[in-house]
C-alpha cells in the first residue's frame, strides 16, 4: 500500500526541466512501433555494453521490419543481463503503462504491437507528455538553432537557446550568418552576433544550453581579445580541422560572452556535466563539474544550472551548489542512469545545500514514450527517497508532501519565471514577433533533433 506521500508524488503535476523531444513534424513522419517506443532511447547503450552487436540493436529499433517478435528475440539474451539497470527500468515502466506488458517477452511484444495505438497521430506527443506522464511542461534543447515556429502560441513546449557550437570553439558560421543576416568575419563580428542572437531570442527562451563537455574539457581560463582574435582567424579558416588549442581559446572566449549575455538577459546557463551517452568514450577528466570552479567564480552574476548531477562525481557537484551563490543542480537523466545513486544524491543534497537550488526531473530523451517511462521512474524513486527521510525522523509526512510539491512545481516556476515565460509564448505569433524584429529567432527546422549531431 502506498503512503499518502507516495500517492501525492505519483499523481501530481511535474515540471520537466530538460528533454530533447522531437519536433512534431518529424515525430509524426517517423514510423513507430512498440519496439521503437520502448527501446529507442538510452537502453540500447546498456544492451551494447552487455554484448549486443550494433547490427542487432539497429534491427531492434528499425520499424521497417514488421516482425517485432523476431527483433526482440534477437536482443532478449542481452536484455536479461541488464534488466536491473535504470535504463531497463524505464523501459519496463513504459511497457506496463502504455502497452499493458507485465513482462517483456516475444509473445507479449507481438500482442502489444497488434494493439499499438501510438502511431504518430496529430498531437500524440503532447497527449503522452501532458496527459499520461502528467507533466506541467517540458524544456527542450534542440541541439541547434533557431527555434521551431511550433513553439509560438502555446505554453507546454518550452525551449532552450543552444550555445554548444560557441562554447565548443567551433561556431556554426553558416547558421549564424543565415539566421542573423550578417557576415561573421572577425572576433568583433562574432561578439556582435552573440549579442544579436540573444536580443532576438532571449524573450522566448527558458534558458541557454551547452553540452560542450562532449568535445572539450569543462576547464576554462580567461582569454585576451588579442589571443581570441588570432584563434578566431584560425578556426574561421580551418573549421573543425583547427588545432585544439585554438578551439579551446575561442571556446573559452565565447563561454564568457555567453555567460555575460545570459546575466544581462536573466537567462540561466545550463551546462552538461558528468556521464556521457553512447559507448566507449568517457574522458572522466573532461566531465568533472569541479573543472568549472574558475568560470563560476569569474561570472558571479550568471545563474548556472549544472546538469545530470555530474555522475559519478556527484558529491563534488553538491559542494559547488553549497558554496557558490550562482550554482544550481538539475537531476535530469540521473534517475535513469542510476536510480539508487540519484535517490542517495537527493538525501545527501538535502543535508548539505539549500533546497531551492535543486531541480529534480528531466527525462533528457527524444521520444515522448520514453519520457513517460522516465517520469514514472522518477515518481517511484522520489517517493521512496522522501519516505526514507520521513522514516528517519528528518521530517513529517506532511512536511515531505510540501517538499515534494516545492520540488515538482514551485521551485521550477520560481527559478525560470515560468508564469511570465508561458504568457509570452502563448501570446507570440508571427505579427507580434515581426513587430519586435525577432523573426530571425525562428525557422523551420531542416532536420530532426535526432539528426542534429550532438548529444
Amino acid at each position: 500500500m502506498h503512503s499518502e506521500l507516495e500517492e501525492f508524488i505519483a499523481s501530481s503535476k511535474l515540471c520537466n526541466t530538460h528533454e530533447h523531444t522531437e519536433y512534431e513534424r518529424f515525430y509524426r513522419a517517423s514510423r513507430h512501433d512498440v519496439l521503437t517506443h520502448l527501446f529507442d532511447n538510452y537502453v540500447v547503450f546498456d544492451l551494447h555494453s552487455a554484448g549486443a552487436s550494433q547490427q542487432i540493436l539497429d534491427a531492434l529499433v528499425d520499424p521497417i521490419n514488421p516482425d517485432v517478435e523476431r527483433r526482440f528475440r534477437d536482443v532478449q539474451p542481452y536484455w536479461k543481463k541488464i534488466e536491473l539497470t535504470g535504463y531497463a527500468e524505464g523501459v519496463k515502466l513504459a511497457a506496463k503503462r502504455l502497452f499493458a506488458i507485465g513482462a517483456l517477452t516475444p509473445d507479449a511484444i507481438s500482442a502489444a504491437q497488434e494493439g499499438c495505438k501510438y502511431k504518430g497521430a496529430e498531437n500524440e506527443r503532447r497527449r503522452l507528455l501532458k496527459d499520461i506522464a502528467n507533466l506541467d511542461h517540458i524544456q527542450i534543447d534542440t541541439n541547434t538553432r533557431p527555434f521551431p515556429p511550433e513553439m509560438m502560441g502555446q505554453d507546454f513546449f518550452l525551449y532552450d537557446l543552444n550555445a554548444f557550437d560557441l562554447c565548443a570553439g567551433r561556431p556554426d558560421f553558416d547558421v549564424l550568418e543565415r539566421q542573423l543576416g550578417k557576415e561573421v568575419t572577425s572576433l568583433e563580428d562574432l561578439g556582435a552576433a552573440i549579442e544579436m542572437l540573444f536580443d532576438i531570442s532571449a524573450r522566448y527562451a527558458v534558458a541557454v544550453k551547452s553540452q560542450h563537455a562532449y568535445v572539450r574539457t569543462l576547464k576554462w581560463e580567461p582569454r585576451s581579445e588579442t589571443d581570441a582574435a588570432i584563434s578566431f582567424a584560425t578556426v574561421r579558416r580551418l573549421g573543425n580541422a583547427a588545432p585544439q588549442a585554438d578551439r579551446l581559446c575561442l571556446g573559452d572566449w565565447c563561454m564568457s560572452r555567453v555567460a555575460q549575455t545570459c546575466a544581462r538577459h536573466d537567462l540561466p546557463f545550463k551546462i552538461h556535466t558528468g556521464y556521457f551517452t553512447n559507448n566507449n568514450f568517457m574522458p572522466t577528466d573532461n566531465l568533472r563539474a569541479g573543472n568549472m570552479d574558475l568560470f563560476l567564480k569569474m561570472h558571479p552574476n550568471t545563474r548556472f544550472m549544472l546538469m545530470h548531477i555530474a555522475y559519478p562525481h556527484s558529491d563534488e557537484l553538491i559542494a559547488l551548489a553549497k558554496h557558490y551563490t550562482n550554482v544550481s543542480i538539475d537531476m535530469c537523466w540521473a534517475w535513469s542512469i542510476n536510480p539508487l545513486h540519484a535517490s542517495d544524491f537527493v538525501r545527501r543534497y538535502l543535508h548539505a545545500a539549500p533546497r531551492n537550488k535543486l531541480f529534480v526531473f528531466g527525462g533528457d530523451t527524444l521520444l515522448p514514450t520514453s519520457s513517460v517511462g522516465y517520469a514514472l521512474q522518477f515518481r517511484k524513486w522520489f517517493g521512496r527517497t522522501l519516505k526514507r527521510e520521513v522514516a528517519d525522523g528528518t521530517m513529517s509526512e506532511e512536511e515531505a508532501i510540501r517538499l515534494a510539491d516545492f520540488f515538482m512545481m514551485e521551485n521550477p516556476y520560481d527559478y525560470y519565471d515560468l508564469t511570465r515565460k508561458k504568457e509570452i509564448l502563448r501570446s507570440a505569433d508571427a505579427d507580434s514577433i515581426a513587430k519586435l524584429g525577432h523573426e530571425g529567432a525562428f525557422g523551420a527546422p531542416p532536420k530532426s533533433i535526432r539528426d542534429s549531431g550532438r548529444a
